[in-house]
């Protein structure tokens, strides 16, 4: 297994989305609204938690979302 792939868990009670990016503790948040991002000691991002996270509201804007990704992975021309 991957120890840098992102792992993802959805608390279906809850409606929240999270995205552990790294294996390690989290000693410090930052919180933006219903995100949640958890850093660790040397200040990287060990996970992303979305609270109230709609999965119908996620479909709706799926193929923006894919557009905008896409367009953020291409280099920039000059």
């Amino acid at each position: 297994m991957n120890r840098n792939k992102p792992r993802i868990c959805y608390d279906k009670a809850g409606n929240v989305l999270s995205i552990e990016m790294n294996h390690g503790k989290s000693v410090d948040s930052d919180i933006q609204g219903n995100i949640v991002l958890d850093y660790d000691r040397k200040g990287k991002i060990v996970r992303i938690n979305l609270y109230q996270f709609d999965f119908d509201a996620f479909r709706k804007s799926r193929r923006t979302l894919q557009r905008f990704a896409r367009s953020s992975l291409q280099p920039a021309r000059m």
